[in-house]
């Protein structure tokens, strides 16, 4: 869990540099970011693989795969959860600056730090939540809900 946490904390620092979403960045530096990014992930795949030998059957005191899927899933949720709360505590002092509120969803991360994202979003959705939900959902197929679930109906008889 260790190493995909630390993978995951790495990922979001390379793909934040290459998004120019600067309220992502541990950081202020981006290139320092994307140093960091790789650093991290290098150095997690050698204190993985170097470590200490980690090829062992479930049946011989190993993980199934099933508690491997488990143990990803939470590194990738812890590491994804520590770098927004990091972030978010680093770069508290980004917000928007006036003119540039046409910003949305991840664009909004570019100068705005994540929880005052969220917090936006939420009082968006407060303020008029018919005309937020039918911003964010106007762009979908018509009917797309009953022809999903129609898929999923047939493919299971």
């Amino acid at each position: 869990m260790i190493f995909v946490g630390c993978s995951t904390i790495g990922s979001i620092q390379i793909a934040a540099y290459f998004g120019s979403l600067q309220a992502l960045l541990i950081l202020r530096q981006r290139i320092a970011s994307l140093v960091f990014g790789a650093a991290i992930i290098i150095g997690s795949i050698f204190w993985f693989f170097l470590s200490e030998d980690r090829n062992i059957n479930d049946t011989a005191g190993g993980l199934d795969a099933n508690r491997q899927a488990v143990g990803f899933f939470v590194g990738a949720l812890i590491g994804t959860i520590l770098t927004l709360i990091i972030t978010s505590i680093i770069n508290f002092d980004l917000k928007f600056s006036s003119d540039n509120k046409d910003f949305d969803d991840l664009d909004a991360l570019r100068e705005q730090n994540y929880f005052l994202a969220i917090k936006d979003e939420y009082f968006q959705f407060r303020r008029n939540s018919r005309a937020y939900l039918a911003k964010h959902f106007t762009d979908l197929p018509k009917n797309i809900i009953y022809q999903l679930a129609a898929k999923i109906i047939v493919k299971f008889r």
